[in-house]
Formats: C-alpha cells, structure tokens, sequence
C-alpha cells in the first residue's frame, strides 16, 4: 500500500469495495477530493474544484471528472477520472487520451506557470501528462491513427503507476512538489 495517510488509504480502499467491478467512476470522487486536498493542503491558495463532462451518443453518455486545482483561477494541475473497468479497452484509452489532450488545449490560455501537469485516472491507475508552455510540447506524445491498421493509440502501459502503491505515490507527490515549487515562484 502506499504511504499516504490512512484516511486517504482507507478512503481510497472503501471506493474499491463498493464498486467490486469497476464500472463506476463515481466512487472514486471522494477519494481523490481528499487526496488533493491532503497534497495541496486546505489552507493554502489552492482550489479544488470538480467539473463534470457528459460524453457520447445520447444513448450512451459517459460522465468524466475532471478534478482542477486552481490558485486565483489559473489551472496549476488537473486530474481525470475515469471507471477502472474501462482501462482494457482501446477506446476508453483513446477517448481519454483525447480528452486530456482537449482539456491541455482549452487550459493553456490561463496558465501562469511554465508546466502544466495532468493526470488521467482509471480508478487507481494513472498516467501522467506534461504540457511545457515554453516548447509547447505534450506528452506522452500522441500516436495517430493509421488510416488502414488498427493502432492501439493510447497503449494500457500508459497508466503504469498505481496511486495505492509506492511509487505512484511517490510520482504522484514529485508532480506535485513541482507544481508547487513553480506556483511560489509567481
């Protein structure tokens, strides 16, 4: 388990027992509210704010939550959440690569910071974005699509890091001292 405090590990555990099969994002809301707030503290300058997307076909809307840590309104960091059932498949990697790429897009007017940090989260799996302001560049780097193959164009091993395990958490924290570290310097 990782080195979070217990309330955070137990929040995070208690969301896994509820929703044995993985299919409801919404368990994980608690939990990551928590943790961001607990890694960017309830009195500093940092606002946690959720947002909530509607995604896909009127038959078949799918809700993603976008947890956004702003200080005086400008995106410092930003988390996706998304159900872990989905995570096998092609194109939930895809639609949630997609989307982190969007959501880079529509950040980068109001960023104050040289770095802009993203997480995209299948339940407890994560995989980290970096958008530099100075290059412009994002990664990971997109893979297109191949007009006649099939391109697995957000690879599983993306999300590569567990935040219940150690060294998510140890990525997760490193990001996170970053952010901070460039938000003092403005």
């Amino acid at each position: 388990m990782a080195q979070w405090p217990q309330f955070i590990t137990q929040s995070f555990n208690s969301a896994l027992a509820i929703d044995p099969t993985g299919k409801d994002e919404s368990v994980f809301h608690g939990p990551y509210t928590r943790l961001l707030y607990s890694l960017f503290s309830l009195d500093g300058p940092y606002e946690i704010a959720p947002r909530y997307k509607f995604q896909g076909a009127q038959d078949a809307f799918e809700l993603t939550t976008i947890f956004l840590v702003e200080p005086q309104r400008h995106p410092v960091f930003f988390i996706e959440v998304r159900p872990s059932a989905s995570l096998p498949y092609d194109s939930k990697r895809e639609e949630a690569d997609n989307q982190m790429r969007r959501r880079v897009r529509d950040l980068r007017v109001n960023l104050t910071i040289p770095v802009l940090y993203g997480v995209s989260a299948f339940g407890t799996r994560l995989s980290f974005y970096r958008y530099d302001t100075g290059s412009q560049v994002l990664t990971p780097e997109q893979i297109l699509v191949h007009p006649t193959r099939l391109t697995d164009v957000a690879p599983a091993d993306r999300w590569n890091c567990d935040v219940l395990q150690a060294d998510g958490a140890q990525r997760l924290r490193e990001v996170v001292e970053q952010v901070k570290q460039m938000c003092a310097r403005i």
